[in-house]
């Protein structure tokens, strides 16, 4: 909170109140003899199923999830090039330590919208744990998170109280987020073979007193100015969702990022999303697409959803697994039925996470317009009353940016879909990736899974059969390739 921020008595007398009733609570379990003793923090690895659920349900933070299946996670903080501090998770085997052989690849796992890291580990058992899966097969397995969410609200110079804060969209998490983690992941690994701590090369790099001398990172107006010729490591990108749409972004944006990412596997891929289900909502889209300022007036600039760990906790485990089934069937017409009750139950309470109100206006956006297309800034801003009476006016007066991703992709892409899931339009993704685009032509595998909805490429019942076990097989060839 900034220095001069004022604070009102009404919140002095409520903070006030809530210390008090603290003390109280306090006291009150001191008469009867009850320990204040979080016993979370030394819990033991849990072999009981039902002691797994209730410790990853009450568990406070990845690393806690990840321990009650005897992992351990490291923690990375990525400075992106406009101030923002991304908290990455390295995912490792409790029992491990980090060894100097070169791990066969990187796998870096991105989130979906209104979520973080904590949603990939969340399967009710490890065949339906994807970065289990890939740690015990031998990848070094990172996950990382967006700006706003639960592990990465913290800026150089703005506080999150700031609506400036959360000026964000698609744009943002594109431009800076994914290629300066990025960024960060090729440059541990250059410095770790330089320092002789992994991989074969023996030569350090050491300054003229003996000490240690890490690589410089990039602080220039382009994240992949500094990007050498030779790859430390292959880097594997797994998204889900959003995690999707920002990877082909970036990738389109930056040209140069195509050579640093060996292999794209995209979950429920949602680049251009059909409209909402329920006839509210899809109204609610539509006007929102038509005038920023009215999603604004609802709900602020700053933060979309802040509460809801508070609802989740409140409501308890059955009452918010119902809330949560309910709103899933409102706005995207699912029904769960692939997904077990244990799966959500253990994944329910952790499932979201903040974002910006902006974020989620550039989707209601890109929904309208049928586009993969950067945020639409003006709307009716800069524009006469006339010229925004009819959307084809509008788009004479002003045709938003698009991610130019027609001519700049070269990736291999294997994508895992449902025909169940309004979130992915498959002809429209593959029409957007391939036509006019040679190069994509035999780098793209699409993978139907029947009836599955946007959810199950995670946690459907058969999602280890249905989309793990091939994304293991396609690793292991890649694997092969890339060592030939």
């Amino acid at each position: 909170m900034p220095a001069n921020t004022r604070i009102s008595t009404l919140s002095t007398i409520f903070n006030i109140f809530v210390l008090l009733s603290k003390i109280t609570i306090l006291f009150l379990k001191s008469l009867v003899g009850l320990s204040t003793y979080d016993r979370r923090e030394k819990a033991p690895v849990c072999k009981d199923k039902t002691e797994l659920y209730e410790q990853v349900i009450a568990a406070r933070d990845f690393s806690e999830i990840v321990s009650a299946s005897g992992y351990r996670a490291r923690e990375h903080v990525v400075t992106t090039r406009d101030g923002y501090l991304l908290v990455v998770h390295k995912l490792e085997k409790k029992n491990c330590f980090t060894l100097t052989t070169r791990p066969k690849a990187v796998v870096y796992l991105h989130h979906g919208l209104l979520t973080n890291s904590e949603l990939w580990v969340l399967g009710s058992t490890k065949q339906k744990t994807l970065p289990y899966l890939l740690v015990d097969a031998g990848y070094d397995v990172y996950l990382g998170n967006n700006r706003g969410n639960k592990y990465s609200r913290k800026h150089l110079n703005l506080s999150a109280s700031d609506p400036s804060f959360w000026d964000f969209s698609l744009d943002e998490f594109s431009y800076f987020d994914i290629p300066d983690t990025i960024e960060y992941i090729r440059k541990l690994y250059e410095y770790k073979e330089r320092a002789g701590i992994t991989g074969p090369s023996s030569n350090n790099a050491v300054s003229g007193d003996g000490s240690l001398k890490p690589p410089s990172f990039s602080s220039s107006s382009t994240t992949l100015s500094s990007y050498e010729t030779q790859d430390p490591i292959d880097i594997v990108y797994v998204g889900f969702s959003q995690g999707c749409s920002q990877l082909i972004a970036s990738l389109s944006l930056y040209p140069e990022l195509n050579s640093k990412i060996k292999l794209f596997i995209g979950l429920s891929p949602a680049i251009i999303p059909s409209n909402l289900n329920h006839p509210v909502f899809k109204l609610i889209v539509n006007q929102t697409a038509a005038d920023n300022r009215f999603l604004y007036s609802i709900f602020g600039r700053r933060a979309i959803m802040p509460s809801v760990s508070f609802w989740s906790t409140i409501f308890g485990a059955k009452l918010y697994e119902r809330v949560v089934d309910k709103s899933l069937s409102l706005l995207f017409g699912w029904t769960g039925e692939n997904i077990s009750q244990d799966q959500k139950r253990m994944g329910y309470p952790h499932m979201f996470s903040n974002s910006s109100v902006k974020s989620l206006v550039h989707w209601f956006q890109i929904i309208k317009a049928e586009r993969f297309q950067m945020f639409d800034e003006t709307c009716s801003c800069g524009l006469t009353k006339l010229s925004s009476l009819s959307g084809k006016s509008k788009e004479k007066g002003n045709r938003v940016t698009p991610f130019p991703i027609a001519d700049h992709l070269n990736v291999p892409m294997y994508m895992f879909y449902g025909d169940a899931d309004i979130l992915v339009d498959i002809e429209k993704t593959r029409t957007l990736i391939v036509d006019g685009n040679p190069l994509m032509r035999d780098k793209l595998k699409v993978e139907l899974c029947r009836s599955y909805e946007h959810m199950d490429t995670l946690w459907g019942s058969c999602v280890y059969e249905d989309v793990f076990e091939k994304i293991l097989k396609e690793l292991d060839n890649f694997d092969g390739v890339s060592s030939s």
